[in-house]
């Protein structure tokens, strides 16, 4: 081989390992991207289940926060799972980037079909300082400060609606979750979520209040089904 074809040569492999280099070190940049972005930023969310229709359908995916924690009235909020702990998953990053890139349509933590592992998405209606009670699945609210109660529609600065499937005559009211309870007040930090299907979905009610430690993210918009987009 003449010394010029040797040069050449030379030039091509340092050409074709730059290359190699810098294909690898894009690949490293973008997943700690996706990484970052999960973890700190933004998450898609699947809502599995009808317990926020009719606003948010079944198998609805919503875009949530985690860097917004101004929390008002009304907000859909993701919550935490009642028993993190069932996790199963062994690679945390790997099953943040499949639920990612697949809008957890798949995952990797073969418990995430516990219903008592699900992280769910609610509403809150309760604010720290608000005394409230319930009259057949409608919140009534009165506002720390503030006289009159006001039924948590007329209330909240944010519109939405509420499943009312009110059972039969005969139902027996200890079954299912309470459509009626008397006054209670929050503390500060505390807040009231509900469903938007009110008469068959866990919320507040079964659980009791929450704190900010108890939310993960907050949504900002639905971008599937396409014909359902919608901004919260």
């Amino acid at each position: 081989m003449s010394k010029i074809d040797s040069q050449f040569s030379f030039v091509v492999r340092k050409q074709k390992n730059l290359k190699v280099f810098f294909n690898v070190l894009f690949v490293v940049f973008l997943v700690s991207f996706v990484t970052l972005l999960l973890n700190f930023v933004i998450f898609p969310v699947r809502q599995k289940s009808i317990s926020m229709t009719p606003d948010l359908a079944e198998n609805s995916l919503v875009m949530m926060t985690k860097i917004n924690h101004n929390y008002e009235r009304g907000d859909l909020i993701l919550i935490k799972s009642q028993k993190e702990n069932y996790s199963e998953s062994s690679n945390v990053v790997l099953e943040s980037l499949v639920n990612f890139f697949t809008g957890q349509q798949l995952s990797l933590d073969r418990s995430s079909d516990n219903p008592a592992t699900n992280k769910k998405i609610r509403r809150i209606v309760g604010m720290p300082g608000d005394t409230f009670y319930m009259r057949d699945y409608v919140l009534y609210i009165k506002p720390k400060g503030e006289k009159y109660f006001l039924t948590e529609f007329e209330i909240s600065p944010k519109s939405y609606n509420v499943t009312f499937l009110m059972p039969p005559s005969d139902w027996d009211s200890s079954i299912g979750v309470a459509g009626s309870f008397e006054q209670m007040t929050l503390k500060d930090g505390e807040y009231f979520v509900l469903s938007d299907m009110r008469l068959s979905s866990d919320d507040s009610r079964i659980w009791g209040v929450i704190t900010k430690d108890d939310i993960e993210g907050k949504a900002l918009f639905s971008y599937f089904p396409l014909n359902k987009i919608k901004f919260f």
